[in-house]
C-alpha cells in the first residue's frame, strides 16, 4: 500500500540552475558550475551570455557493452583491502547534473565531458555488483547489478528507479519529523502534476530538497560498498 497524502497545500520556489553552488550533506566543500539547458525544453531558462551549453545525452541501454576510458578514472586514496578506481563522472564534483526526480533523459554532462563516458565502467577493475548505502536514508540500499561489468549508466539507472519507489505504510514508521518533513517535500514536489501526487510519498522525499546526486564515496566503515552525496543545488 502507497502512503498518499491529501490536496497539497504547500508552494515551492522556482530557481534557474544555469549558475549553483551546492554543497554535499556529508562534506563542507563547495562546488560550482555553469550549466545550460538541453535545447527545445519546455522549461529551460533563458541562455546565459557565455555560459558553456550542455548537449543532449543518448542513455545507453542498462547491459550495453561498457566503452573504457584511461582518461575517464580517477585514483582515490582508501584503506580498504582492494584498489578501486571509480569513474570521474560517478566521483564528487560537478562533472554530472543528475536530479534523482527526473527521468534520466534530464541527465546533462558538463561541457568537455563524452556522452560516450556513460557507458564506461563505473569502476577499475570492473565489477558485476556493486552496494550503495544512503546515510540519510538508512533503511534502503542501492543494488547494482550487471554480469558484464556495471557502467555508469547502469549505476544513474539505479538510483533512479531504487528511490523513486513509493514508500508503503510500514515505511512510514520513522520518527514525527522525518515524516513530516517527507510530506511537506512531497506536497511541493508533486503540486502540480496530478499523477505524481496520486503515486504518494516515495522514497526520494526523504531527502528534502537535496535531491542532485553528488558523487559516490568509499563507505567509512571499511566494507567494500559506497555511500551516496547528495546537493541541494548543482
Amino acid at each position: 500500500m502507497n502512503y498518499r497524502i491529501g490536496t497539497p497545500a504547500s508552494s515551492s520556489h522556482h530557481r534557474s540552475w544555469a549558475v549553483h553552488s551546492a554543497q554535499s550533506s556529508s562534506s563542507g566543500q563547495a562546488f560550482q558550475g555553469h550549466w545550460s539547458a538541453l535545447p527545445g525544453s519546455s522549461t529551460s531558462p533563458s541562455p546565459i551570455p557565455n555560459a558553456p551549453l550542455l548537449h543532449p545525452v543518448s542513455l545507453p541501454h542498462p547491459n550495453a557493452a561498457s566503452h573504457q576510458s584511461p582518461m575517464s578514472y580517477q585514483h582515490s586514496s582508501t584503506s580498504h583491502s582492494s584498489f578501486i578506481v571509480l569513474h570521474s563522472l560517478l566521483s564528487y564534483g560537478p562533472n554530472l547534473r543528475f536530479n534523482i526526480t527526473q527521468d534520466l533523459a534530464h541527465v546533462q554532462l558538463r561541457p568537455g565531458c563524452s556522452p560516450i563516458m556513460l557507458q564506461e565502467l563505473a569502476v577499475q577493475p570492473p565489477v558485476s555488483h556493486m552496494i550503495i548505502t544512503i546515510p540519510e536514508l538508512c533503511a534502503w540500499t542501492i543494488e547494482v547489478v550487471n554480469p558484464r561489468g556495471i557502467t555508469v549508466n547502469n549505476v544513474l539507472a539505479m538510483i533512479r528507479e531504487t528511490l523513486n519507489r513509493s514508500v508503503a505504510s510500514h515505511e512510514m514508521q520513522r520518527s514525527s519529523r522525518a515524516v513530516n518533513a517527507a510530506i511537506d517535500s512531497f506536497r511541493a514536489r508533486s503540486r502540480a502534476d496530478p499523477r505524481e501526487h496520486a503515486q504518494g510519498v516515495k522514497r526520494v522525499d526523504f531527502l528534502g530538497p537535496k535531491v542532485f546526486f553528488a558523487g559516490l564515496a568509499r563507505a567509512r566503515d571499511g566494507s567494500d560498498s559506497w555511500e551516496m552525496l547528495f546537493a541541494q543545488n548543482v
